[in-house]
C-alpha cells in the first residue's frame, strides 16, 4: 500500500508538540466505529517502528457518550488481555484522547476523540489469503489452535480475572503475518461477560450465531465464530450464506454444500459448532478435542483443494510463510467485482430495520445489534441483557461431562440413604422372622424402586423449573439424589420404629423424660 498520507495526531498533553507526536503513513482499513492507519511515533525528530493507530470515528446514530462508553468497553477488555499476557492477539500498546488527525503545522482541532495504539501486523486475513492463488499453503492446525487459545484465555481466565467475549470471531479477523504467526484482531466489540457490559452485540450475519438477534449471548457465541473459520477453510464459503441483519440467518449453505452432502460424518461433526441452538455447541474447553477429530475426519474425506493444509492430527508448530512483499493491511473487504476496499470491522450503531442483505464474495461487514428490541432514548445506553450461562453441548453418556457423569454427581446422598434403609430393613426383617424371608426381600426391592421413582420425579421437576422456566443449565443431580436419599432415610426410620426392642427402648426413654 502506498505511503501517501501526511497527517499527524497525538494526545492532548500540555506540551504543544504532543498533538503531532504520531504521523499517519497509510490507511489500513475502516470500521464501523474507527479508521485504522499505519503510523509511526515521533519524539525529538526520531521515528519509531510502524504501529497501528485506531482512530475513533463518531456516528450520528447514537449519542456521543454512548459511543464513547462502547469504545471504552472494548478497550478495557483488550488492555486486560494484554496485562494477562494472552498470546495470539493484536497487542494494545497505548491509548489516549486527542484531536482528530490534521495536517502538520496547522492548529489542532479543539475536540478530542479516543485512540488506540496497536502493534503493526503486516500480512493478510484468512479471507484475503483464500482468494490469493499465489499464496503458500495455510496451516489449518496453527490457525485453529491459535483461535482456541485466545478463546480459552478469554472464557476461562486465571483466578481474579473476569471472563470476556470477543463477539466477532470470523475469517476476516484472523491475520497471518509474513513470519507465519496467526493473530486474532478487532477487539472493538469485545465485552466482559457481564450484563452491564453486554449492551450491544457485534454481529456479522454470515458468521455469527443467530442468538445475537435475541440479545442473549455467551461463550458459545464465540464458539460459533470459531466454527465459521473452520467451515470457511474447508469449503471456501460463508457458513450462513444469504443471512441479513433483520432476517433469520440461512443455514441452507451449510447443509447443502457439496463438501458436506458427500460426507455425512464430516457434515455432522462440522455443524455441531455451527448449531442454531447455543446449547448444542461444544464448550470452549472441548474445542481442541473437536479439532483433533476434525483433522481425523478430513484425512479420510474428499475435500476441495483450497491450499489449506489439514495434514495429520498431531499438533504442528509449522509457520505459514506469507511473502513480505505483498501489500499489508489489517482488514479489507472484497466485493463481488473483485476489487479490494476497506471493510467495517465492527459497527456500533443499532441495526436499522431497513438494513440491506449482505452481498458480494467476501464476509459482510460486522455490525452491532442492541440487546433489546425496545425503543430507547437517544442519549441512553442499550438495555442490559441477563447473563447467559455457558453453552450445554450434546455429549456422550460417558466422559467427564457426559450424562452418566452428571447423573452420578451427588449420588452419595442416595447411597447413604439406601444403606440406612438397608440397615433398618435388616433389623426389622430379623425381628419379624415369623414371615417368609422372600416377602421381606421383595418389600426392600419395592422400597428401592420407589426411591428411584422419587429421584426421577425430582429430575423432571428440576427440568421444568430450572431449565424451561429459569433457562439455567443443570450440571449435577445433587438435589434429586438428596430427595431420594431423604426418602430412603425416612423409610429406614420407619423400619426401625417397628423393631420390638428398639420400640421398647424408645418407650422407656420417653418415660424417663
Amino acid at each position: 500500500m502506498a505511503e501517501s498520507l501526511d497527517l499527524v495526531c497525538g494526545p492532548a498533553d500540555p506540551l504543544p508538540e504532543s498533538s503531532q507526536s504520531f504521523r499517519l503513513i497509510a490507511p489500513l482499513g475502516q470500521g464501523g466505529q474507527a479508521d485504522v492507519y499505519k503510523a509511526v511515533r515521533r519524539s525529538a525528530g526520531v521515528s519509531s517502528a510502524p504501529v497501528t493507530l485506531k482512530v475513533f470515528r463518531p456516528s450520528s446514530n447514537r449519542s456521543l457518550d454512548a459511543q464513547f462508553r462502547s469504545w471504552d468497553k472494548g478497550d478495557a477488555v483488550l488492555m486486560d488481555l494484554g496485562g494477562r499476557n494472552v498470546t495470539g492477539i493484536c497487542r494494545r500498546i497505548d491509548a489516549f484522547y486527542g484531536p482528530p488527525p490534521h495536517r502538520p503545522g496547522t492548529p489542532a482541532p479543539r475536540e478530542s476523540v479516543p485512540y488506540q495504539v496497536l502493534e503493526y501486523l503486516p500480512g493478510k486475513d484468512l479471507r484475503q489469503l483464500l482468494s490469493d492463488p499465489n499464496r503458500p499453503t495455510i496451516d489449518a492446525r496453527r490457525v485453529l489452535d491459535t483461535v482456541i487459545g485466545v478463546l480459552q484465555a478469554m472464557h476461562d481466565p486465571v483466578a481474579d480475572a473476569h471472563p470476556a467475549l470477543h463477539m466477532d470471531i470470523k475469517p476476516s479477523n484472523i491475520i497471518v503475518t509474513p513470519a507465519g504467526e496467526v493473530k486474532v484482531i478487532d477487539f472493538t466489540g469485545s465485552r466482559y461477560f457481564a450484563p452491564t457490559h453486554i449492551t450491544t452485540i457485534s454481529y456479522t450475519p454470515e458468521a455469527a450465531g443467530p442468538e445475537a438477534r435475541d440479545g442473549r449471548v455467551g461463550p458459545s457465541y464465540d464458539v460459533h465464530g470459531f466454527g465459521s473459520i473452520a467451515f470457511f477453510m474447508l469449503t471456501g464459503a460463508k457458513p450462513r450464506s444469504g443471512a441479513t441483519v433483520v432476517d433469520a440467518p440461512s443455514t441452507a449453505a451449510m447443509h447443502s454444500h457439496p463438501v458436506l452432502t458427500s460426507n455425512k460424518r464430516l457434515r455432522d461433526h462440522l455443524l455441531t459448532v455451527l448449531a442454531d441452538t447455543p446449547s448444542s455447541r461444544p464448550y470452549t474447553r472441548e474445542l481442541r478435542r473437536w479439532t483433533d477429530e476434525l483433522f481425523t475426519i478430513v484425512a479420510s474425506s474428499r475435500v476441495p483443494d483450497l491450499r489449506v493444509g489439514w495434514g495429520a492430527p498431531a499438533r504442528s508448530t509449522a509457520r505459514i510463510p506469507i511473502p513480505s512483499s505483498e501489500p499489508t493491511t489489517l482488514v479489507s473487504h472484497a466485493p463481488a467485482g473483485g476489487a479490494t476496499r476497506p471493510m467495517n470491522i465492527t459497527a456500533t450503531a443499532p441495526v436499522s430495520p431497513a438494513a440491506r442483505p449482505v452481498s458480494g464474495g467476501g464476509f459482510g461487514r460486522g455490525v452491532a445489534v442492541p440487546t433489546a428490541p425496545k425503543q430507547r432514548d437517544a442519549d441512553s445506553e442499550p438495555t442490559p441483557v441477563a447473563r447467559d450461562e455457558p453453552a450445554e453441548p450434546k455429549r456422550p453418556w460417558t466422559g467427564p461431562d457426559g450424562k452418566l457423569s452428571i447423573l452420578s454427581s451427588g449420588s452419595e446422598f442416595s447411597v447413604v440413604g439406601a444403606l440406612f434403609a438397608f440397615v433398618g430393613w435388616g433389623l426389622w426383617a430379623f425381628d419379624n422372622a415369623r414371615g417368609t424371608f422372600l416377602g421381606h426381600i421383595l418389600m426392600f426391592i419395592f422400597v428401592l424402586l420407589v426411591g428411584a421413582a422419587v429421584f426421577t420425579m425430582a429430575r423432571l421437576l428440576g427440568t421444568m423449573v430450572l431449565v424451561r422456566l429459569l433457562n439455567r443449565t443443570r450440571r449435577t443431580a445433587r438435589l434429586s439424589h438428596l430427595a431420594s436419599g431423604a426418602f430412603l432415610v425416612i423409610v429406614g426410620l420407619s423400619f426401625l420404629s417397628n423393631v420390638s426392642y428398639i420400640s421398647t427402648a424408645m418407650t422407656w426413654l420417653q418415660q424417663l423424660w
